[in-house]
């Protein structure tokens, strides 16, 4: 039982600690993945940049989510509107 419980909060700490806490944070996130896609990478890294506004202003109206810029998009949570 003990071991399970510390795996389990091993695991919450590494699951959160992962995230960004802001959106500009997430966006440099976003830039560092895009700049390993090949031939797309300009536009991505673009389309990382053009989140960040879209973030701060979604965030400050309460959804808290930095949206992905992949094909197959997904939303890593903010915590911090900046």
């Amino acid at each position: 039982m003990r071991k399970t419980f510390i795996l389990a909060a091993f695991m919450t700490v590494a699951s959160t600690s992962a995230f960004a806490v802001s959106c500009t944070q997430q966006g440099g996130e976003c830039k560092a993945w895009a700049t390993g896609q090949g031939a797309q990478a300009a536009s991505y890294s673009k389309a990382c940049s053009a989140e960040v506004g879209r973030c701060i202003a979604r965030c400050k109206g309460g959804n808290k989510v930095f949206i992905g810029v992949s094909s197959s998009p997904q939303q890593y949570p903010i915590t911090d509107c900046k």
